[in-house]
């Protein structure tokens, strides 16, 4: 399904009924739909999943935003919002998603009732200004297999999630199936998909303190997840906001990497799942 937003056309898929909204903003859809945040869906949460401008079956961008994608997206996210009649939601998203929550909490504040981050940071000024992955990511660019080789690594991912289950059970057989989508689905993606560089949140803060006093300002229940082994937003290059925002929940799982949805799926749920039902019952 499609909604023309902000002059751009976003894919977008959902999940569940009813007025209690749980919005999500990613570059890759679940290849199957299961898991996050779709399995929200039969706790009672209306789930719409986006797809964000610039990736996939949504609208490809041809100009830069230089150091305003996050503001694009985060815009683009109350937009769908509002088209669709929903005045309040839940925001949650992974990694670039959750970037995108940030800057939902500063732009717009009225509409949250709370934001859910998966692998989100807020990163620290001492990891530059590009994520150091995302970099290496877009130097690979001018290699003629690029694209192969980015299908073979999503694919293999997946295979690591399918490795830790049983053979011939379930959720292994689900992250075998998903390896095989995201492989075939990705083998399409473009060049200009990998050369989309937003930078990090908040590319215009210079310094840790600055940034810890503007995130200070926030008055927006929240729950942040991550994971210990998370090689792309490591622990050390993640700011410790508990002190300065007001309400926040903090998960880390030692063993989670940048997936943490996936290493620790039913945990993972669980503690969305409490978090929604104290802040939108």
């Amino acid at each position: 399904m499609y909604a023309h937003v902000n002059d751009a056309d976003l894919y977008y898929e959902e999940a569940g009924t009813g007025e209690k909204y749980i919005l999500c903003m990613s570059q890759i859809p679940d290849p199957d739909q299961k898991g996050w945040p779709y399995d929200l869906a039969p706790d009672g949460y209306h789930v719409y999943i986006i797809q964000m401008r610039g990736y996939g079956k949504s609208t490809h961008i041809s100009d830069h935003f230089e150091n305003d994608w996050y503001d694009i997206w985060a815009d683009d996210v109350d937009a769908f919002a509002r088209q669709f009649g929903i005045e309040r939601y839940v925001y949650t998203g992974l990694s670039d998603g959750a970037g995108i929550g940030w800057h939902l909490c500063l732009r717009h504040p009225g509409s949250l009732i709370g934001f859910v981050s998966l692998s989100g940071g807020p990163h620290s000024r001492k990891i530059g200004s590009i994520n150091p992955f995302r970099k290496n990511h877009i130097s690979q660019t001018a290699q003629p297999d690029m694209v192969l080789k980015w299908a073979t690594y999503q694919k293999q991912c997946m295979l690591s999630y399918a490795k830790r289950y049983p053979e011939g059970s379930a959720l292994n057989q689900e992250f075998r199936e998903k390896a095989e989508k995201l492989y075939a689905d990705q083998q399409h993606r473009s060049i200009e998909e990998f050369l989309i560089n937003p930078s990090i949140p908040f590319p215009h803060v210079h310094t840790d303190e600055e940034l810890l006093s503007i995130l200070s300002e926030i008055r927006i229940p929240m729950l942040l997840i991550n994971g210990k082994k998370d090689a792309i937003l490591p622990p050390s290059k993640v700011l410790d906001v508990s002190a300065v925002i007001p309400g926040v929940k903090v998960v880390s799982y030692q063993d989670g990497t940048n997936r943490v949805q996936y290493d620790h799926r039913q945990d993972v749920h669980d503690e969305i799942l409490l978090f929604l039902k104290k802040y939108c019952p």
